[in-house]
């Protein structure tokens, strides 16, 4: 026993002076970047005040440098050259990453899209990204729609897409072309192009990037949302990016 309780009394003593020399060397770390700092400010002739001193110290303490003014998400983070609604720069950006083929994007398509728009209509900015992974036919499908983009048909797509979802596939693509009278030539020249197979690709690496991981998925205002969430969650949503905003909603 008496051993015993001299090896935890070493073996105590050993982690105390470990632990004083990892204090040390923080205090140390510490010191050597305030001097640094310091001496910085000298050569260009600025003196720190105190609370560039205690910023410099808070920063260090907290791995990330000098403290910089909190922001939050960058609201237009996620939106590149990709088909919208509303106005460009709406206080409010919905970007929705999506497959023509997800049922659970059908969903939303018709029972959150509308009412969506219809109640917040210009306060907010409708963004479609593809996220096709669904399917073989989901990439063209999204070239399809990018085509018809490119000839200011879009969202005539895709309504027509979700509302017939069970029948996409290359003739349907030509017969909605036909439908909305586009320049066939010019929209089978793009349906081969390597652009909008790019374009669709780097939607994809984009969403996968920001964390997508499955569709439907919003950010709104730069915050993520999965999946086909009740229209009252985007209410909740869009009314508190809103107010983070300083702006009242729409009546």
């Amino acid at each position: 026993m008496e051993k015993q309780g001299i090896q935890q009394a070493q073996a105590a003593a050993t982690g105390h002076r470990l632990h004083i020399a990892v204090v040390g060397l923080l205090c140390l770390a510490l010191g050597l970047f305030i001097g640094m700092a310091l001496q910085a400010s000298f050569v260009a002739g600025d003196a720190l005040d105190e609370e560039q001193l205690r910023a410099i110290i808070r920063g260090v303490l907290q791995e990330q440098g000098p403290v910089a003014a909190e922001s939050g998400p960058d609201r237009f983070e996620l939106v590149d050259d990709d088909p919208f609604l509303g106005d460009s720069d709406a206080p409010v950006v919905i970007v929705e990453f999506s497959d023509f083929f997800c049922t659970f994007c059908k969903r939303h398509f018709e029972m959150t899209f509308a009412p969506l728009l219809e109640n917040y209509g210009r306060q907010i900015r409708y963004v479609y990204r593809d996220f096709a992974r669904l399917t073989e036919e989901s990439a063209p499908a999204a070239v399809a729609a990018h085509c018809a983009h490119e000839q200011g048909k879009f969202w005539d797509f895709h309504g027509e897409f979700f509302a017939k979802q069970s029948e996409l596939g290359q003739d349907f693509y030509l017969q909605t072309a036909e439908k909305y009278e586009l320049d066939m030539e010019a929209y089978r020249a793009c349906l081969s192009a390597d652009d909008a197979h790019s374009e669709v690709e780097l939607d994809g690496l984009d969403g996968q990037l920001a964390g997508v991981r499955g569709t439907p998925a919003f950010f709104i205002n730069g915050q993520i949302l999965s999946g086909a969430q009740p229209y009252s969650i985007f209410e909740r949503m869009t009314q508190r990016a809103l107010e983070r905003a300083g702006v009242a909603p729409s009546p």
